[in-house]
């Protein structure tokens, strides 16, 4: 290279590549080029998921052009001993390993002990760790003394996406406040999605149709194909299938059934909610949070892992374990008589946010240097790591 000539940029295998998350945290990242994610089935151009770099261990040829492998999500269908084995691969090609720990439970797992387990294995073979709360930090330090980056979760989807639909929710001259829209009424949402073991239903559901506070209605949104399977008796889900009956019996509940939804559907919805309730039974941080500050949304949190403290003071919490009628009620009005959401500053957010990655792999690739130097000699052993297939 030519003195004074600019750097090449540095080639990250993000996995997935392709995720909104990513492609705020990363994308804008001065000297950072984010590979494509590898298509598993070319029917599905955009779907990234099983992810074949995973797969490092048997086809090890997934990780060529990479100059730096980071670790996001999308890991739950490998075993803890294949993803032990994915770790061992990208450490015996030489190439530096940085992982983002979003979940230390998984939301949409009924057991977190594997998940855990597979976190731990990335964590501990990882050259720089990030998480995205304090509380998380510690929690990594507590379960495998790895010191972790702390950066904030940056907007969800694009402003152009959101914005006309939070400035909807807004009161200002010449336009109707959301209460006039609604006849006066406050409308709760919640969005269950397609039933997974992590969202809660039986419990909430019954309990929170009670707490609605006078002129209040509950909308609850639910994939159409999930519940209809869901029906079936000897569906896992039979139970929650049963609760969502039961409260569309009540004039104030709403079960608003739909097929998958666009992104600008998505936040068209939710922008008519007062606030919307989360219903995860678990889980550490939550996308949703972030996409109700994009859309100006209060929020209702269930008190598991550090959602609280990502979303920041002020907001409504309840216990997903037991939930009770007067919880929820108090929740429902700290939410719904809040403050505005602040509007948030997308640009600047997305240039702080992929900075900090950016020091983060100079950081990593400095870690990961004394074992670049013997890569020869070690590139031969990383095609007989077993494929754990």
């Amino acid at each position: 290279m030519n003195p004074g000539s600019p750097s090449p940029a540095l080639r990250v295998r993000s996995i997935p590549a392709g995720h909104d998350y990513v492609r705020h945290a990363i994308g804008p990242a001065a000297g950072v080029v984010v590979l494509d994610d590898p298509v598993p089935d070319p029917a599905e151009p955009s779907r990234w998921w099983p992810h074949p770099v995973l797969e490092a261990a048997g086809r090890p040829e997934v990780l060529d052009g990479a100059d730096l492998v980071h670790v996001h999500f999308g890991y739950e269908h490998r075993s803890p001993a294949q993803v032990s084995e994915f770790v061992s691969a990208v450490r015996a090609r030489g190439v530096p390993l940085v992982v983002t720990v979003h979940d230390l439970t998984n939301p949409h797992e009924a057991d977190p002990a594997a998940h855990l387990e597979r976190t731990g294995h990335l964590v501990r073979g990882a050259d720089a760790v990030i998480t995205l709360t304090t509380g998380a930090a510690d929690e990594i330090r507590r379960l495998w003394g790895v010191d972790a980056q702390v950066i904030a979760h940056p907007r969800l989807m694009p402003a152009e996406i959101t914005e006309p639909h939070r400035l909807r929710r807004l009161d200002h001259p010449g336009s109707r406040g959301r209460l006039e829209r609604t006849g006066g009424r406050r409308i709760v949402g919640v969005a269950l999605g397609s039933l997974r073991a992590g969202v809660a239903v039986e419990d909430l559901l019954p309990q929170l149709a009670q707490a609605l506070p006078d002129a209040a209605e509950l909308v609850v949104m639910v994939r159409a194909d999930a519940l209809a399977a869901a029906h079936d008796p000897g569906h896992a889900r039979h139970a929650a299938a049963l609760a969502l009956d039961a409260v569309a019996d009540r004039t104030n509940v709403e079960i608003r059934s739909h097929e998958k939804l666009t992104d600008d559907e998505l936040c068209r919805a939710l922008s008519g909610f007062d606030t919307l309730v989360l219903p995860h039974r678990h889980g550490t941080h939550s996308g949703w949070l972030e996409l109700c500050r994009d859309l100006g949304l209060p929020p209702v949190i269930p008190d598991v892992g550090f959602l609280t403290e990502q979303w920041g003071a002020g907001a409504g919490t309840y216990d997903p374990a037991t939930p009770a009628v007067g919880e929820l009620r108090r929740a429902l009005e700290t939410a719904l008589e809040s403050s505005p959401v602040p509007a948030r500053t997308p640009d600047a957010e997305d240039s702080a946010v992929a900075a900090a990655h950016a020091s983060t792999y100079t950081t990593a690739r400095t870690t990961a240097a004394p074992r670049r130097t013997s890569a020869p000699r070690r590139a031969v052993d990383h095609h007989h790591v077993s494929p754990g297939e």
